[in-house]
């Protein structure tokens, strides 16, 4: 889960959501924020992917991404940037939330085996650690 939240495509969203989602389902706090802090690359990685997807759903014209274009637009007409901007964040949130349940389930049955092991293997180790004692 906290994976699949870590790669959301709007900067600054994912870490109090983590956060809350850890606290109503209670899970281990800091594992859930490493494993936020821990995906930045691949979050920044994603984010065009999701908002050329979400432009692809909604047949919007794709956003050029040069950074010279963008400054000089911010510099003409703020306003009418921060409309167009808005309209990609709405394409890149669509983007991810049509991914999201695709990459918690893939994630899921990634991640289980590790973790089945692992508990097997911490189980063992503790029956041991008793046998001897």
């Amino acid at each position: 889960m906290a994976l699949t939240i870590s790669i959301f495509p709007i900067l600054g969203i994912s870490t109090p959501v983590n956060t809350g989602a850890a606290y109503l389902l209670r899970l281990n706090q800091p594992v859930v924020l490493a494993i936020n802090f821990t995906t930045g690359p691949l979050k920044l990685a994603m984010i065009y992917p999701f908002l050329r997807f979400g432009e692809w759903i909604f047949k919007a014209e794709p956003l050029s991404l040069s950074l010279y274009e963008l400054t000089e637009r911010f510099a003409t007409d703020w306003r009418e940037m921060l409309i167009e901007f808005s309209a990609s964040f709405m394409h890149a949130t669509v983007g991810w939330l049509v991914c999201a349940p695709l990459l918690y389930f893939g994630f899921f049955w990634i991640s289980k085996p590790l973790i089945l092991s692992t508990k097997a293997a911490y189980q063992k180790s503790m029956q041991a650690s008793q046998a001897e004692s």
